[in-house]
C-alpha cells in the first residue's frame, strides 16, 4: 500500500521504495517519539505522507550504530567494497523511473528532469568505484639511510552527512558514496523538505548486500534539524561532518566542529558571476545562460547569479536571450515528459525571488518577460515564470542591489552592462562567496587572464554547466573548504599515516 496521500499521473513499480521511516542499523524505525513531520509537494503544497521525526537520542543511537559497523566494515578488502558500490549503482539504475518520480513529487522537479538527476547520482557512484583500488600510499626516501618511510591511508571513523533539499539523489550519492567506498560508516540527515529520496535510497543500499549499519538515514523537521546537527558535531564518535547548505549554518557548523578538531567537508552558497565579452558567441552565451540559470528553476548553487554583458552587444545578447528562453523553456505539469521547468521548492523561495526582483525595478532595472504570476495566472503557489531584466547603463550602482550581495536561488536574470574586462573582474571578485564563475569569449589570450583572474574554485570557460563526477567541485572564501569528486574524492575521508622502518 502506498504511503502517498494524493493522487499523482504515476504509478510505482515498486511501491515499497516509498516509506515514512528512517533506516538505523539495518532496521527501518520511527524514532523514539513516534512524531512524524509533514512532506508537501511544491507543485500545489498538498500534503505527500507525514515522515518520521527523529530526535538527537536518535541520531545518537544511530552514531553508535554506525561506529559498531565501522570497526568490522574498515577491514572490508577494497576490491569487495568495490562490488559492493557497482551493485549499489546497478540496483539505482534499475529503479532509476521510480526514483525520478520521487524526486519530482517531493522536490517539484520536472519529471525528466529528475531522470537526468538520477544519471547524475549514479555517475558519482560508478566514479568513486573505480577509484577504489587505487587509494593508497607513497614510499618516501629517507634522509637516514637506514630507515624507510612509507605512507597509508585509511578511513576515519563516522561520517556525518548532510545533505541539502535542491539535490536530493546526487549529493548523497556525492558524499555517502565517497565516504562508504574509501571504508567509513555514515550517518545521513536528508534536507526536511526531501527525506523520500534518502529512504528510497536507503531501501536500495540495503538491498545491495552491505552490512548493517554501514549507511543510516535519520530524517527529522526543520524543527529538530538544530538538534541532530548538534548532536552530529559534539559526539566524539563522528570524525568527519560533510555539509551541503547555506553559507551562514556552514560558518556555525564548522565552528562547532573546531571544538573537536573534526574534519569537515563544507559546500556552502555560491553568487556566480557570468561575463558575456564583446567578442563572445551570442547564441552560445546565450544557451550556457539558461543552461547555468534557469536549470532547476534557478535553484543550483552553482547558478549564474550576476551577469555582465559587454555595453557593446548587451542589446543584441538582450533579443537572442528573450527568444531564446521563450522556445527553450516548456512550462507545464512536473508530470509532463515535455515539461522542463517547474516551481520552486517553497513559499519561502518564492519570497525571496520576489524581493530581488522588487529591489532591482526600484534601481532601475526594467522588467522584460515573466514577473511574479497574478494569483489567478499562476501554475501552483510557488511558481515563477523565468524572469529578465535589464539595467540601463548609467543607473543606480549594481553592487547595491539585492542580488549583487546573496543569492537569488530562483529563475530571475538581470543583464547588466560592463564596459572593461578590469571592470568585469572587478565585479566579479566583490564578494565573499567563491563557488563558480562564467565567461564567454573567443579571445584565447583572455580566456586564461580572465579564468586565472576570477577568484573562484570553478569556472565554465564557453560553458554553463561545470559539474561532473571526474571535476572536483567546491569553492573558496565563504563558499566552503574541501572538493567532492575529481581524482582525489576519496582522499577527502581518509587519514595519513606515516610509517618509519628501521634497517
Amino acid at each position: 500500500m502506498s504511503i502517498i496521500q494524493k493522487d499523482i499521473p504515476y504509478e510505482f513499480k515498486d511501491a515499497s521504495l516509498l516509506d515514512t521511516r528512517s533506516f538505523i542499523g539495518g532496521e527501518w524505525v520511527n524514532g523514539s517519539t513516534n512524531k512524524t513531520f509533514a512532506v508537501l509537494d511544491p507543485e500545489d503544497d498538498e500534503l505527500i505522507c507525514n515522515v518520521a521525526d527523529l530526535t538527537r537520542e536518535d541520531t545518537k543511537h544511530a552514531i553508535e550504530v554506525a561506529h559498531k559497523a565501522f570497526l568490522t566494515y574498515r577491514k572490508t578488502p577494497p576490491r569487495e567494497r568495490r562490488w559492493l558500490i557497482r551493485k549499489w549503482s546497478d540496483i539505482i539504475k534499475a529503479n532509476r523511473e521510480d526514483l525520478a518520480a520521487i524526486c519530482t513529487l517531493e522536490l517539484g522537479k520536472p519529471y525528466t528532469e529528475s531522470l537526468v538527476t538520477v544519471d547524475y547520482g549514479t555517475s558519482f557512484l560508478d566514479w568513486f568505484e573505480t577509484r577504489i583500488e587505487s587509494l593508497g600510499g607513497e614510499t618516501i626516501p629517507a634522509a637516514r639511510g637506514n630507515n624507510r618511510i612509507v605512507t597509508i591511508r585509511q578511513p576515519q571513523g563516522v561520517v556525518a552527512a548532510i545533505t541539502p533539499w535542491n539535490s536530493p539523489i546526487a549529493m548523497i550519492t556525492r558524499k555517502i558514496g565517497a565516504a562508504i567506498a574509501a571504508g567509513n560508516t555514515v550517518v545521513c540527515k536528508p534536507a526536511p523538505e526531501t527525506p523520500l529520496c534518502a529512504i528510497a535510497l536507503g531501501k536500495l543500499f540495503e538491498r545491495a548486500g552491505f552490512p548493517k549499519g554501514v549507511f543510516n538515514v535519520v530524517t527529522s523537521s526543520a524543527e529538530g534539524s538544530a538538534d541532530i546537527g548538534a548532536e552530529m558535531c559534539e559526539n566524539v564518535l563522528v570524525k568527519h561532518l560533510s555539509f551541503t547548505g547555506s553559507t551562514p549554518v556552514g560558518k556555525f557548523l564548522n565552528g562547532e566542529c573546531a571544538k573537536s578538531m573534526k574534519r569537515t567537508s563544507m559546500e556552502l552558497g555560491g553568487n556566480a558571476p557570468f561575463i558575456v565579452f564583446e567578442d563572445a558567441d551570442l547564441d552560445g552565451a546565450a544557451e550556457g545562460l539558461i543552461t547555468s540559470k534557469f536549470r532547476s528553476s534557478g535553484q543550483t548553487c552553482v547558478c549564474a547569479n550576476r551577469i555582465l554583458v559587454h555595453q557593446s552587444v548587451i542589446g543584441r545578447f538582450k533579443g537572442v536571450l528573450q527568444e531564446k528562453l521563450g522556445k527553450s523553456l516548456i512550462l507545464g505539469s512536473v508530470w509532463d515528459r515535455k515539461t522542463n521547468f517547474g516551481p520552486l521548492y517553497s513559499s519561502k523561495a518564492v519570497e525571496k525571488v520576489k524581493r530581488h526582483l522588487e529591489d532591482a525595478q526600484s534601481r532601475g532595472a526594467e522588467l522584460i518577460m515573466g514577473g511574479i504570476p497574478k494569483s489567478e495566472e499562476g501554475k501552483g503557489p510557488n511558481f515563477i515564470p523565468p524572469t529578465l531584466l535589464v539595467q540601463p547603463k548609467g543607473s543606480a550602482s549594481r553592487e547595491e542591489m539585492a542580488f549583487s550581495k546573496e543569492e537569488t536561488f530562483g529563475p530571475l536574470a538581470t543583464l547588466l552592462p560592463f564596459g572593461t574586462e578590469e571592470e568585469a573582474i572587478e565585479y566579479s571578485n566583490n564578494t565573499e562567496a567563491g563557488l563558480a564563475a562564467y565567461f564567454y569569449t573567443q579571445d584565447m589570450s583572455r580566456v586564461w587572464r580572465v579564468a586565472e583572474a576570477l577568484e573562484v574554485g570553478m569556472v565554465g570557460v564557453r560553458v554553463g554547466l561545470v559539474s561532473a563526477c571526474e571535476m572536483p567541485f567546491g569553492g573558496v572564501g565563504e563558499s566552503g573548504a574541501g572538493r567532492e569528486g575529481g581524482g582525489s574524492c576519496l582522499e577527502e575521508y581518509t587519514e595519513v599515516k606515516a610509517i618509519t622502518f628501521g634497517l
